[in-house]
């Protein structure tokens, strides 16, 4: 579920926009090209989650307990937020016995420990979990598709009214 591959992605068009830059690309153009590659970044990483789902199984799980922690991912910043990572029990299908953490925290716990859920596991690696029906990643996907296609569609906009 976490990639290398969208920092690499990322660190390539940074790498390319500031070459353009440098060769006298307008802004404008730049950032009509790094709209596409939101759109770009967005499919694959819908794509991506679309696989991981289709090879996944949904189980009954069980909320166990929350890991607590300080985030201080912001240096400037003065408060410290707290957070809290789900720790949830849940037997494969193949009858395995699964305890395994979320893979990111959230600032409130989300269910009751002991409370039942449903549990979408990978087949490949069983620890990797999502609650099934919590859809935030395919939200955020989506949204990154929005907003690289209101930057094409804006700026599209702006270089077509300059040259003309």
């Amino acid at each position: 579920m976490k990639s290398k591959g969208i920092f690499i992605f990322i660190a390539v068009f940074a790498a390319i926009a500031g070459l353009l830059f440098m060769i006298g690309t307008s802004v404008e153009i730049i950032i009509f090209l790094g709209g596409f590659a939101m759109i770009i970044l967005g499919i694959i990483l819908m794509k991506k989650e679309i696989t991981w789902r289709r090879n996944s199984d949904i189980v009954n799980g069980k909320v166990t307990k929350y890991h607590q922690y300080e985030d201080r991912t912001d240096v400037n910043r003065t408060g410290i937020s707290i957070m809290y990572t789900m720790e949830v029990e849940y037997v494969t299908t193949s009858n395995k016995l699964i305890i395994a953490k979320e893979q990111s925290g959230s600032t409130s716990k989300k269910y009751p420990e002991g409370a039942e859920i449903k549990v979408r596991y990978s087949r490949e690696d069983p620890s990797l979990f999502i609650v099934e029906g919590d859809n935030s990643r395919i939200y955020a996907m989506t949204a990154v598709m929005g907003m690289g296609a209101a930057i094409v569609a804006l700026f599209g906009y702006i270089l077509t009214s300059a040259n003309s």
